[in-house]
Formats: C-alpha cells, structure tokens, sequence
C-alpha cells in the first residue's frame, strides 16, 4: 500500500509540475492526453497493488492485429 501512495505522490508531482506549463499555453489536447494517461497509469498500479484480477493486454493485441498475420 505505501508503494501505491508513493505513486499517487509522484503522479501528483509530474501534474504539479507540468499542468500550469500547458495551462499557461492554453493548451486543451495536450492536458486531456495528459491527464488520461496520468489517470491511467496510476489507476492500473493502484488496482495491481490491491491484487485485482486485470486482463492481459496482449489479448487486445491479438484480437485487434491477429487478423493481419
């Protein structure tokens, strides 16, 4: 569980850090990806620390580019 915080501290930081830059710049894209990613990254490490059952991404992969090969 201290990882986890350690984690959301860090994610925090990077916001901290980043956010007013592309506010200041006005720039709408740039914090909506940011923001997700940041949201995502910590919201998958948060749920692998709590040992929740995540699915395996590369059954993604293969549905979408198993066609190809």
């Amino acid at each position: 569980m201290s990882s986890f915080i350690g984690v959301l501290a860090i994610a925090f930081c990077a916001a901290w850090w980043e956010l007013p830059k592309l506010i200041e710049k006005k720039r709408k894209k740039e914090i909506f990806v940011f923001m997700a990613l940041l949201l995502l990254g910590a919201g998958l490490y948060g749920a692998m620390t709590l040992n929740a059952k995540l699915p395996n991404p590369f059954l993604l992969l293969k549905a979408v580019f198993g066609r190809f090969s």
